[in-house]
């Protein structure tokens, strides 16, 4: 098939229907809702080549970027909830974009299968800044406020989220400066354009290392082994104000229990294969397993808390 005629969005929705008439019910396909390349996509290839022999059914990649990742998730939620199709998600599309801009889809659209990752994001300042840990940069915010720019992932990004989220349980105020991702975040940060980045670790891990970054503070609760020296929100006083880059499986509602416990079962296992382990860890990610109703809850609270903080920044969708 030639894809000359078509617009390259419609060339990828063939491509797709294609793959999915030839391979047929005996496939799982998972959708990924970013463009190849990245770091969900990444990730989830590996889970792939980790449960396919678990499972004993060929696994089909569907990359279907767009809108943030909603574009892949609203395709999830309208197919056959056969079992045979899941999407291979991370948080922004699932509890933070759905409060910020229109979504086809709700939370009950989906069945969460199993969180498998997690990580939190992180909050750096220059050598420069007059604060060593994470009391000492919230005293410093809030001591001068508007004062500091901090790079995010974008007005409503989950990066832009989780700073303001920690800024407000301490009415504390900085600017936010939006770019495209932690990429574009880094290079303003290292070219001091603005004074925090705020963003994953694995783009800041080496400048921290060279003296170049101090970071202060992590978006989870705890602290994380790639960061020791950086303060967790349970030093603040507010562990239930923390943000997480988890990424999940999630199928159709009306998929059968016995196949989404299956799938659960599968995945749980290849996130904990030496392979998948390691791709999480050389990111400064970690394995973190939950499912069934914990997990449902745990994206519901989230989904809640992000849905009143977008409120407050006057993000919501019109």
């Amino acid at each position: 098939m030639s894809c000359k005629r078509f617009s390259w969005a419609a060339c990828l929705m063939l491509s797709v229907l294609g793959v999915s008439s030839v391979r047929g019910a005996e496939s799982l396909r998972i959708i990924i809702p970013t463009p190849p390349g990245g770091g969900t996509d990444g990730y989830f290839r590996v889970l792939a080549k980790e449960a396919g022999p678990l499972l004993n059914e060929p696994i089909v990649i569907m990359n279907v970027p767009g809108a943030g990742g909603t574009i892949g998730i609203a395709q999830m939620v309208r197919a056959n909830p056969d079992g045979q199709t899941v999407a291979g998600v991370w948080v922004g599309p699932v509890t933070v974009t759905p409060n910020t801009m229109k979504v086809p889809y709700t939370p009950a659209d989906y069945i969460p299968i199993v969180q498998v990752s997690s990580a939190p994001y992180v909050i750096c300042v220059h050598p420069d800044f007059p604060a060593n840990d994470g009391p000492g940069f919230i005293a410093e915010i809030k001591k001068n406020p508007d004062k500091y720019t901090y790079g995010t992932d974008g007005p409503g990004g989950t990066g832009h989220l989780a700073t303001a989220r920690i800024l407000a349980a301490f009415s504390a105020s900085a600017r936010d400066v939006p770019f495209k991702g932690a990429g574009e975040t880094l290079t303003a940060f290292l070219g001091k354009h603005i004074d925090i980045y705020t963003g994953s670790a694995p783009p800041i891990l080496q400048y921290e290392r060279l003296g170049q970054a101090k970071c202060l503070l992590v978006t989870s609760a705890d602290r994380i082994a790639a960061m020791p020296n950086a303060s967790g929100l349970r030093d603040l006083g507010i562990p239930n104000e923390q943000t997480i880059l988890w990424r999940a499986v999630l199928a159709p509602k009306a998929t059968p229990p016995d196949r989404i416990a299956k799938l659960a079962q599968v995945f749980e296992t290849a996130a904990n294969a030496p392979e998948a382990r390691k791709f999480l860890e050389d990111a400064g990610e970690q394995v973190a397993i939950s499912k069934g109703a914990q997990l449902r809850a745990s994206i519901d609270a989230e989904y809640s808390a992000m849905g009143k903080l977008a409120k407050a920044l006057h993000l919501q969708p019109q």
